[in-house]
């Protein structure tokens, strides 16, 4: 690895003793930025701030702890995540992936939360679209024929949503164990299903957890023929699992390979890739990390996100049916590979203290800081350098005034 040295400190406060390192990676000059050191990527800044402010929003409604292993431990990994160190004798790395032209961090825990963390819930969700649409092509070119099928059910406003996704897990058994569902499938040359669970909130019907499915055939099939014949199926499944009965034409929807294709090419976004800080739930429904946004000015909000959270904590997102992955050629990487598959192929710029580190955290600068990095590189610059120094010259003014007060 190429170093130079930083030029001198600024700052009595900003030396060795706040954990800055007096190496630095070399950066190419002339890249990616305007000339008023603004990147041009000005979306994808404005939605990673957002990110890191939906966290910490995030951070302050999910505060429960609980006992294990006789220590005290939060219920919701997302209060440590990307803020705690993984190894306290190290400090916090800053890497910057060439490839991606993007900044991130090293040495700090993770939640790997799809339903929590605006951070991590964005790359995994993206890694995951990635096997989707790898694996929708690669059987429409081998000659399958791929449905995206909805399933839902009834539900009012006060109904609990762990009892709602009790309910449709039971029923999901009841209709999967059908003989007649079984066979139809069969004859069909049914290969295999992917499925992916989604919740919206309504002010008139309440919690609303539903299910998109992506189904594989070998051959082309009649979607609105099959639709009706689920939808019977899936309506006595709910009944017999204690569910409202869906009506027969909301109950189960069947749409051909084009529409599957267009929902792959947006699912688990969750808002937080294309047009983030625009997407909003449809009619009148948000999604969680809509409740997120609302939350500060609405207590109702953190409330509903607490109970999403601790319903939905443990569950997976996105399943695959048995062998469907191999049969589609996509490998089998877990969210905690998908994550860490950023930093091996990052370049490691600059290592910080504890104290820096804890400055950062403070004024909730995680974001400007990755930032920073990726203008640093990009330009040929020292821009973080001065900004730290910023942060140390204003920590150490408000001490002073405290000490004064």
């Amino acid at each position: 690895m190429i170093h130079t040295p930083l030029t001198p400190p600024l700052s009595p406060l900003f030396d060795d003793s706040l954990g800055i390192h007096g190496k630095l990676q070399a950066m190419p000059v002339g890249r990616g930025f305007q000339g008023n050191g603004l990147p041009l990527n000005i979306e994808y800044a404005t939605r990673r701030i957002e990110r890191f402010a939906l966290q910490e929003m995030a951070r302050s409604i999910l505060r429960e702890m609980i006992e294990r292993n006789g220590k005290m431990t939060y219920v919701h990994q997302v209060r440590n995540c990307l803020r705690a160190k993984i190894t306290k004798k190290k400090g916090v790395t800053l890497f910057y992936n060439v490839e991606r032209e993007q900044a991130n961090f090293g040495n700090l825990q993770r939640c790997y939360s799809v339903w929590n963390c605006p951070i991590c819930s964005m790359t995994i969700t993206e890694g995951r679209r990635s096997e989707l649409k790898q694996g929708l092509a690669n059987w429409i070119d081998a000659g399958g024929h791929a449905y995206l099928v909805t399933f839902t059910n009834s539900h009012h406003k006060g109904d609990n949503l762990g009892d709602l996704l009790q309910g449709q897990k039971k029923a999901f058994v009841k209709f999967w164990e059908k003989r007649k569902v079984k066979e139809m499938l069969k004859r069909l040359g049914y290969q295999g299903r992917i499925v992916a669970t989604e919740v919206t909130w309504g002010q008139d019907n309440g919690w609303h957890p539903h299910y998109h499915m992506i189904f594989f055939f070998d051959h082309e099939i009649n979607s609105q023929g099959i639709q009706s014949y689920l939808a019977l199926e899936w309506q006595d499944a709910c009944i017999k699992a204690g569910l409202k009965a869906p009506d027969l034409i909301h109950g189960v929807d069947v749409r051909n390979g084009t529409r599957a294709a267009e929902y792959v090419s947006k699912w688990g976004l969750e808002e937080e890739v294309t047009k983030g800080h625009l997407k909003k739930g449809l009619n009148g429904s948000l999604t969680p990390f809509d409740l997120l946004r609302g939350a500060s000015t609405n207590n109702h909000f953190k409330t509903l996100f607490k109970q999403f959270a601790d319903v939905f904590k443990g569950k997976q997102q996105l399943v695959w049916s048995k062998g469907l992955k191999d049969l589609l050629g996509i490998k089998q990487v877990t969210d905690e590979e998908l994550i860490e598959e950023t930093e091996k192929t990052s370049i490691e710029i600059r290592e910080l203290g504890d104290l820096i580190w804890q400055l950062i955290l403070k004024y909730e600068k995680r974001a400007h800081v990755l930032q920073l990095v990726e203008q640093d590189y990009q330009n040929g610059t020292n821009t973080l350098y001065d900004f730290i120094d910023g942060l140390a010259q204003l920590h150490a003014g408000e001490m002073i005034r405290n000490s004064n007060a």
